[in-house]
């Protein structure tokens, strides 16, 4: 008789979480350690896997989304306290399981059916939940097994939910394992010879005295100053945060920290849309005082601006008024940094974490502001560059015409025609972006020792150094330097930079809070477009003009079309883009090809040097030494006229 297969049920029920969460934590642990005993000799390097497992399988198990491999999601980990070393590595495990997940689905069907349950589609997603956090348990306990335990604070807490799961199994695995051998009472000193130590009192929950939560403002200023004195964010990050957390103050006053709920998070982000674009400058008052707009104040102005925008929006646009709201990506960073400070708190705070809040759930809530005027949302399957015109051949030409490459009246007055040249930051950066394609940041942020000039293709090797990180790992390459920058004294200036102990290869671009694109481009990009084109060059479309980034798009589409043209292989798509740092757009190249090497890309660097029109050379004249460092002298300038 055919024995009859037993009737699963159909929906599963909580008290079958826990026996799902224990069988696949005894599971992973069990493969975990054997792996680990099959090769003791790497025991550091266990540790650093189970380390980045742990953190993987907490995001799977709480915010999947974020395991997208996307560059947004790398930064986020940023936000959320890893060095970039640690959240590269969570990147690469993102991108390794984005098509074969390390929760197996078998395994799933399997414990569910074990428990009587149908392994329907809504079954597995509450169970793969559940797997993903006992898997994070199960490489935290493999750790404790090295004898290398994870601290608290470094791998991100579970939900409340899955954590009371983590707890009930984590007991239940310490009952389980070997105790030490009871204590023989015979052997203990007769009570009548001293007094015998009493265990201290403890405190009974309800009898601790609760911490007071600081406020928010007060939060994030230890945070910053903790993760900023450790390393793990760059200075620049106060500033971002800072900003966040005044517009939520401006939203909800300065709350308590663990007092903030979803609600403040809606009122947060309902002001994105009442703020005008550009906010916060800094101006002077009656008194010649420097006073920086206040949030409160911005607010009021961007209110009195969309009203005008609403009332008459042809006349709003012909006024020139400024754009109104705060675009999709400013809003998604601005959560994103109040969103670090939560996982800050969980992570070294957890009595001041708040709970219950969907952060997610604020993030779809986002939407673009109202076009107004020339400012137009992103559609749908257009591309984000594709309202980026590139430079025209002979308006980018023109600009190397200025006196800061012919000959100025002086370091001062670098547009203004005389027998002058100074070569500094201002002289070699735009030389140097145009004939590699590389970002302004780069290039202006290069330290001495990133120049290789002793060798058969001399190159600029772009790499984070302590001056400045880079957009993402693709953007770390090893550019050729053209021969007509060489032929320029830029060998001599390396030398020169070296020899006077500088660390930064343009140290007038070094500034404390600015970053090297903002330097370089009120320094000289801003005034040098105008200088040539006060009303705008032929690109110009509404308010927007070609700029900085502008430069990458010229030479990348020139160097295509020469493609097209000529079929040169020197010329090809990786060939640009690794030349420009871009992201390669397809697995195997960026996972299992070489990088090229500079020799390989001096042909395209040397084309687009072509477009740099003939810069008379000049003997080296440096900057004098009080003034190799970012500043100017103190007083009004004679003006020239």
């Amino acid at each position: 008789m055919m024995e009859q297969l037993p009737i699963l049920r159909r929906q599963i029920r909580p008290d079958d979480l826990p026996a799902l969460f224990k069988r696949a934590f005894e599971r992973e642990l069990d493969r975990t350690i054997l792996a680990q005993i099959s090769d003791p000799g790497r025991a550091d390097e266990h540790r650093n896997v189970n380390l980045h497992y742990a953190r993987y399988f907490s995001l799977l198990a709480e915010k999947p989304y974020l395991l997208d491999g996307s560059f947004e999601s790398f930064e986020d980990f940023r936000a959320m306290g890893l060095s970039e070393a640690d959240a590269d590595a969570l990147s690469i495990l993102a991108q390794r399981h984005r098509h074969q997940p390390p929760v197996s689905t078998g395994h799933l069907a399997d414990d569910l059916r074990e428990l009587g349950v149908e392994p329907t589609q809504s079954n597995m997603k509450v169970s793969a939940r559940v797997a993903a956090a006992a898997y994070r348990e199960a490489s935290i306990a493999a750790c404790e097994e090295l004898g290398q335990p994870i601290a608290s604070g470094d791998v991100w807490p579970l939900p409340h939910h899955l954590q009371k799961l983590a707890e009930q199994t984590s007991r239940a695995h310490q009952a389980a394992l070997p105790t030490s051998p009871p204590i023989n009472l015979s052997e203990r000193p007769h009570p009548g010879s001293f007094e015998a130590p009493r265990e201290p009192e403890r405190l009974q929950p309800q009898q601790q005295p609760l911490p007071t939560a600081p406020r928010i403002s007060e939060f994030a200023k230890t945070a910053l100053d903790k993760k900023i004195g450790d390393g793990a964010w760059d200075p620049g990050r106060r500033r971002d945060v800072e900003a966040a957390v005044a517009i939520f103050i401006a939203a909800n006053g300065d709350i308590p920290f663990n007092e903030i709920t979803q609600d403040h998070l809606i009122a947060m982000k309902d002001l994105f849309h009442r703020l005008p674009r550009e906010y916060g400058r800094e101006s002077k008052d009656e008194n010649g005082e420097k006073v920086r707009e206040t949030i409160p104040e911005a607010l009021a102005r961007g209110d009195v601006l969309l009203a005008e925008w609403k009332r008459d929006p042809v006349a709003a646009d012909e006024k020139m008024l400024p754009y109104v709201g705060l675009s999709l990506k400013t809003q998604g960073k601005h959560l994103t940094w109040i969103n670090s400070l939560l996982t800050y708190a969980n992570g070294h705070a957890r009595q001041f974490a708040p709970t219950g809040l969907d952060m997610p759930a604020v993030r779809k809530a986002l939407t673009q502001p109202p076009a107004q005027g020339e400012r137009h949302s992103i559609k749908s399957g257009q591309k984000k560059n594709s309202m980026r015109l590139p430079w025209r051949e002979d308006e980018l030409s023109k600009l190397f015409e200025a006196p800061v490459w012919q000959g100025c009246a002086g370091l001062w007055h670098r547009f203004h025609p005389g027998d002058e040249v100074i070569h500094d930051a201002n002289y070699w950066v735009l030389l140097i972006i145009v004939s590699t394609l590389a970002r302004s940041d780069e290039i202006g942020g290069l330290a001495v020792d990133d120049v290789c000039l002793d060798c058969e293709t001399p190159y600029i090797h772009i790499r984070v150094n302590a001056l400045r990180r880079l957009k993402n790992t693709s953007s770390e390459r090893r550019v050729p330097i053209a021969s007509k920058i060489l032929h320029l004294g830029f060998t001599e200036y390396v030398a020169a930079m070296r020899n006077a102990g500088h660390k930064a290869l343009f140290p007038e671009y070094l500034h404390p809070t600015m970053d090297f694109e903002k330097v370089f481009r009120k320094d000289l990009f801003d005034p040098l477009r105008k200088h040539f084109f006060p009303n705008g060059t032929s690109r110009k479309r509404g308010r927007k003009d070609v700029d900085v980034h502008s430069t990458r798009t010229f030479g990348l589409d020139v160097a295509a079309k020469y493609f097209l043209q000529t079929k040169d292989p020197a010329f090809n798509k990786d060939h640009r883009i690794a030349l420009g740092g871009h992201e390669p757009g397809d697995t195997t190249s960026e996972f299992y090809e070489d990088d090229l090497e500079p020799r390989d890309l001096v042909p395209i660097v040397e084309y687009l040097a072509s477009f740099i029109p003939s810069i008379p050379k000049r003997p080296l004249n440096l900057r004098p030494p009080e003034f190799q460092k970012f500043g100017k002298p103190r007083g009004r300038r004679k003006k020239l006229k």
